[in-house]
Formats: structure tokens, sequence, C-alpha cells
């Protein structure tokens, strides 16, 4: 598999990756490196949206991949659109991001971009999947028929030091669809997730709702029960008022429930 999707890079001739610093974009970004060379570039988005511990495993996995890396600063908050933080949100922030991208690429020369988007992903509400495709973003996982399971492996094999690192989503994915999306809401989420990662092992999110209520989804429900003394008085610090623990634990995508 790792061949087929050299081969398809090699066609490409150039091409910039969309690179977030996760497991799909960094085994993409990997793969077209070893196919290109200088030919391939990996660019990151850095938004207020994003966690800065995101940011950072991008530079750091750039580095050790040896990719040509360029980061853009872009703050998806000064679209008005986008604040309003409506089911379409994720359509407008595509498309934001793709237009950031598209202008760097073409300033360089490149006509094909790629993502890390699996077949994993068609499972879920993305509207984001919509507006890529809009804008002729490149899916070669997708095109070659692979699973968030099957990156895993891929990765371990070609010895991605994130290979087991868990999905992440930005932080807008924790805000109730309707709530408004703003700077001080992202940094008690990231500030709240961060400590909650210092005590309880497993994906972590802090998913908000209205009146400054914040809900703890984590895959360890009972180190959050034991650790709740240290817990409370922390998200009370941070601006929550009330906090509740998730007893169904971690799920990836839930708020996409209350579209249905």
């Amino acid at each position: 598999m790792i061949d087929t999707l050299r081969d398809a890079m090699r066609h490409k001739i150039r091409i910039a990756v969309m690179f977030s610093g996760g497991l799909d974009s960094a085994l993409l970004a990997g793969i077209a490196h070893d196919s290109l060379g200088e030919d391939a570039l990996a660019l990151t988005i850095d938004s207020p949206i994003v966690p800065r511990a995101d940011i950072e495993d991008a530079v750091r996995v750039g580095a050790q991949i040896g990719i040509r890396h360029e980061v853009i600063a872009l703050s998806e908050l000064d679209d008005r659109e986008f604040t309003v933080n409506s089911p379409q949100r994720c359509y407008i922030c595509r498309k934001l991001r793709d237009r950031a991208v598209w202008e760097i690429a073409r300033r360089r020369g490149i006509d094909t971009i790629a993502d890390g988007m699996n077949l994993d992903d068609l499972a879920d509400y993305r509207p984001g999947r919509k507006a890529s495709d809009e804008d002729g973003i490149w899916h070669p996982f997708i095109e070659c028929g692979l699973t968030k399971e099957d990156l895993r492996a891929l990765a371990k094999d070609l010895g991605l030091s994130l290979w087991d690192k868990p999905s992440e989503a930005c932080f807008c994915s924790r805000i109730a669809y309707g709530m408004k999306i703003e700077r001080e809401l992202l940094s008690r989420i990231e500030k709240a997730e961060a400590f909650l990662k210092t005590i309880c092992p497993g994906p972590i999110r802090v998913r908000c709702f209205p009146h400054d209520v914040a809900m703890i989804e984590t895959a360890n429900p009972d180190a959050a029960v034991k650790e709740r003394a240290k817990i409370v008085p922390f998200f009370r610090k941070v601006g929550f008022a009330f906090i509740g623990l998730d007893l169904e634990g971690f799920s990836s995508g839930k708020m996409n429930r209350i579209l249905s």
C-alpha cells in the first residue's frame, strides 16, 4: 500500500500537504517527502481554535520527517458567519483554510493539495469534506481505501513517533451548536483540557453548553471521579459555573448527535 501511495504522489509532481501535526497528516507528509523530496511542502494553520500543543507537535514532527514546512497564521474568529457556530461551522472553517492554503501553494508553484482524510471520516457528519471537494483538495487515503487503523499500522511500520496519538479535533467541536465561538471560551477549554490530561489518562474532551456548563468526557471516568476535589475548583477558577461528568465516556463527534 505504501508503494501505491508513493506512486500516486509522484504522479502529482509537486504537492502541498495540509499538516495539522496529527497522525493522519503526519503519515501523509512522511510519504509525500519520501516520494517527492523538496517538491513536497507541509502547510500548518496556526489558529486560536487549535491547541498550542498541536502546533508544537506539527513543528517537531515536520522536522523529524524532514519535509519543507510553513506555518500560516489564520483566525477564523474574524469571520462572523463562523463564530455564529451553526451546523455549517466546519464547512465555513474549511473554506477559509482551503483558501489560505491554496494561496501559499500557488505562490510556490504547487497545483495539488492533499489532506489526511480516511474512510472512517465518511461515517460522521462532515460538512468540511464537502468544502474540501469543492476546493479541489485531494484525499489519497480515501482514494486508496484506508481506515484509521490502517493508518496507525502504516505509521508504526514507518517508525513515526505519534503512531498511537489519540485523534484530536479543534476546540470548536466542544462547543454546542448555537453558542457563539469566542476567544475567551476557547481559552477556557484549552486550560481545562490541559489540566485534565495531567490527571486522567486517555482521550479527553470538555464539552461546553449554555450557562457556563462544562461536561467532562473521558475514556477513564473513574479517574475523573477520584480527582474531583482537584477538578472542580480548577474549572471554577477558569470560568465554568457547573461541572459534570459524561457517564457514557469518550466518544468522538458526540456533539453531532444534536443534529439528529
